[in-house]
């Protein structure tokens, strides 16, 4: 994989929507503004941010402006590039057999365009 580099949408968006998630190479991460505060945490694939023991997550805070934004930023990353076996061993979510979708009854909804697309989806 290529070097891992986080880019977020910046301080406003962060200030009006309180966080902002992504994740890359079986590493999630968050950053959340919370009293004039940015707080980085990142955890293992494959549970969301809920559903995953705080003993598996590392958090840092840092202070709500643009230097804070990009030590965070850099924080994430360095995160990744420090462990990247941990990371890379995490497993993702294997998509649904065909006999589980059967059993949920539902069926992959068909993607609007793709008989006229100039590539396979």
């Amino acid at each position: 994989m290529d070097e891992f580099t986080v880019t977020t949408p910046g301080l406003v968006y962060l200030k009006a929507n309180k966080s902002f998630s992504g994740g890359y190479g079986g590493m999630w991460y968050r950053l959340k503004y919370t009293d004039g505060t940015l707080s980085a945490c990142v955890w293992p694939f494959p549970w969301c941010f809920e559903k995953t023991d705080d003993t598996q997550k590392a958090f840092a805070e840092f202070p709500f402006d643009a230097d804070g934004l990009a030590r965070a930023e850099a924080w994430v990353a360095a995160q990744y590039e420090a462990d990247v076996p941990r990371w890379s061993a995490c497993p993702a979510m294997p998509p649904p057999t065909p006999e589980e979708t059967a059993a949920a009854g539902t069926e992959a909804a068909p993607v609007p365009g793709a008989e006229d697309a100039p590539f396979d989806l």
